[in-house]
């Protein structure tokens, strides 16, 4: 049987979606029944070129290194500046969005189960609480990220002359050509991840809202002051003055890390609320 070339682009799409889904943990897959169940129609998304953020990383990381044998090149990246930042506040906004609807989703699918009376069936499956927490965010995530492939791909190609700009202004890279460069290196690699962490432990705190507020409204709007509390208190720790070993710790080692700590405590708190009752 032929296929006609929208037909075999749809195969293709589906069968990529797989590869890249068996590389994932069982609760975060599309497969996953709790996945599906939440993305119903919606599972069938572009998924972010990885292999081609890889390479973008690799290349600059590249760049960056000739620059210490040839720092003429650094003149060659500032030109670009001006477009990044153009773009930067229209990155903003789409992040924003994106925050506030994986809040809302996260709120949302605890608030059905609890409202609906299904969250004790769903525990009757064979996944743990833990796994349907993480789940239910998982779900919150894939229904965006179509939008968070193409900011990673953004901060991909234009982070790299705001961040030369930034810390060539901390520490000038004729006076610290290695720490400079390193700082640059790590701070798009960390740009990076933070395209996927983020969203994702807003959408946790999601589903611990819905689960304490039992609302889809309350939850959502409690997820996003716990939100801006957090990414206001991690850019402000950047504006004070402090050793370069501090900086490397609050700039590289605290965004990665305390998501990563705040969804331990989210799905300690979920399980506790939901074994509670």
């Amino acid at each position: 049987m032929e296929h006609t070339s929208s037909e075999l682009q749809i195969i293709r799409m589906i069968q990529r979606g797989k590869d890249i889904d068996t590389g994932l943990p069982y609760w975060a897959r599309r497969s996953n029944p709790i996945v599906r169940r939440e993305l119903g129609m919606a599972w069938r998304t572009m998924l972010p070129e990885v292999g081609f953020l890889r390479q973008a990383f690799i290349i600059q990381t590249i760049l960056v290194a000739l620059t210490l044998p040839f720092p003429f090149l650094i003149e060659l990246a500032l030109p670009t500046v001006t477009a990044a930042i153009i773009l930067l506040p229209f990155a903003a906004v789409v992040y924003a969005r994106v925050l506030v609807i994986v809040s809302s989703a996260g709120a949302r699918s605890m608030t059905n189960e609890l409202q609906n009376d299904t969250l004790n069936v769903l525990r009757t499956t064979p996944f743990t609480l833990t796994e349907i927490i993480v789940s239910k965010a998982s779900a919150a995530m894939w229904r965006q990220i179509e939008d968070l492939g193409l900011l990673m791909l953004g901060v991909a190609l234009l982070s790299t002359p705001l961040l030369i700009s930034y810390y060539g202004t901390l520490w000038p890279l004729d006076q610290n050509p290695v720490l400079a460069r390193v700082a640059i290196v790590l701070g798009l690699g960390v740009s990076i991840i933070r395209m996927l962490l983020e969203p994702f432990m807003v959408a946790m705190i999601g589903v611990l809202m819905g689960t304490a507020l039992r609302t889809r409204s309350a939850g959502t709007s409690g997820t996003l002051v716990v939100g801006a509390f957090y990414f206001l208190c991690i850019n402000l720790f950047r504006l004070v003055h402090m050793s370069w070993p501090m900086r490397f710790v609050v700039d590289f080692v605290l965004p990665l890390a305390l998501p990563i700590l705040i969804m331990g405590l989210v799905i300690w708190l979920t399980t506790h609320l939901i074994e509670r009752e």
